[in-house]
């Protein structure tokens, strides 16, 4: 068990988001995409510019039951931090802990490795240099949508922890955390405890479905990296079959959607419609008063309106007689009223830390993206 303790309890717990942890969660994904079969969708349409894009500096790492080294991940020192922060402190790792966690990961793993520690400089560089190339290909065209996905899972567990109080919202991050006292525990098989006198960071990731990754060295502020649940960036949820009727089955799934704020591809994308086709569709939700529209830059961004919120969790409830569950963003009460969650454009601010880590943050298996381009994801 990992045993994080905070000096001023939950209050010394914050929130915050992390980029460059997203690249490096795809990448380590792309090596065993049969594990994570919500993703296929989503893979598959970009099948092609991901086996062009060599990772095998950045996979090499990434072996089934190896550690993964932390200077590859540091934490965010923002609650909102760019991508080239979080490579300048990658760049930026002391050599020492380049070269010791080097030793770490390549325990095991045969002598050709041995040769990642004769420059440990360069070996950081490559992989870093790989993240880059994922980071343009992927990821940042579609950071947007990701943000304010994130931006929306912060907002939520804030409230939450507000409402309920940290010891009740932790388990819903995932089953193996909980919360006592002045300690946060996650279930794992290590026996490590991290004093945590600056604070504890909660990061959300997209691309972690069934772990959580913990931080706990002297290198990186402690942290821990959870399942978030903006899910429908990736596959459309289910949409309640009155909705159906009610608007016709494309805008119907558009709404269920937008329970996580997207781009007008990105909505293209779950639905299966092209770009202008979307932009009709959400056109006319707007005009009815379901639908918002904001811009960050020269990029239009929808979400549901407090309506479109309300005409979701009426669909959902069990008066509906509707058999789809309800999405994210729309829960039930204890007597069966809908409980509507009303996302703001504003993220929550965590306070900024500094950061560090030594325990596996992942397995995997592969040394790039040609697990991509066979097995499952062609079936």
């Amino acid at each position: 068990m990992i045993r994080y303790r905070l000096g001023a309890g939950a209050a010394s717990v914050r929130w915050a988001m992390s980029p460059i942890h997203e690249v490096v969660s795809l990448a380590q994904l792309l090596t065993e995409p049969q594990r994570h079969a919500m993703f296929h969708p989503w893979l598959r349409r970009r099948h092609l510019r991901l086996s062009h894009t060599d990772l095998r500096a950045l996979t090499v790492f990434m072996a089934d039951g190896a550690y993964r080294p932390d200077f590859l991940d540091p934490s965010p020192m923002t609650s909102e931090p760019t991508f080239e922060e979080g490579m300048d402190a990658l760049l930026a790792a002391p050599t020492d802990q380049t070269y010791a966690e080097l030793v770490d990961a390549m325990r095991g793993r045969g002598a050709d490795m041995g040769r990642l520690l004769n420059d440990p400089g360069r070996a950081r560089s490559e992989a870093a240099d790989a993240l880059r190339r994922l980071w343009k290909t992927v990821v940042e065209p579609e950071w947007v949508s990701m943000r304010q996905a994130l931006r929306a899972e912060l907002l939520d567990r804030a409230i939450q922890v507000n409402r309920e109080g940290l010891r009740a919202v932790l388990p819903r991050l995932h089953p193996s955390a909980a919360f006592e006292y002045d300690t946060v525990t996650v279930e794992k098989p290590v026996d490590i405890d991290v004093d945590c006198p600056e604070g504890l960071i909660l990061v959300p990731s997209l691309f972690i479905t069934d772990r959580v990754q913990c931080t706990t060295s002297d290198h990186w502020a402690p942290a821990i990296y959870y399942p978030a649940s903006g899910r429908y960036l990736w596959a459309a949820p289910p949409t309640p079959r009155s909705l159906d009727r009610l608007l016709g089955a494309t805008r119907a799934r558009i709404l269920a959607a937008l329970t996580t704020p997207l781009q007008t591809t990105a909505v293209a994308g779950l639905v299966n419609v092209t770009p202008p086709t979307a932009s009709e569709h959400l056109a006319i939700l707007r005009d009815a008063g379901l639908v918002e529209r904001s811009r960050a830059g020269r990029t239009a961004m929808y979400e549901l309106t407090e309506a479109g919120h309300a005409l979701l969790a009426a669909a959902c409830s069990p008066a509906s007689g509707s058999r789809a569950d309800p999405p994210h963003g729309v829960q039930s009460s204890a007597e069966g009223r809908p409980l509507v969650a009303t996302y703001s454009r504003t993220a929550a601010n965590p306070s900024a830390f500094s950061r560090g880590s030594r325990t596996p943050k992942g397995n995997g298996a592969g040394t790039g993206t040609e697990r991509l381009c066979r097995g499952p994801l062609d079936d």
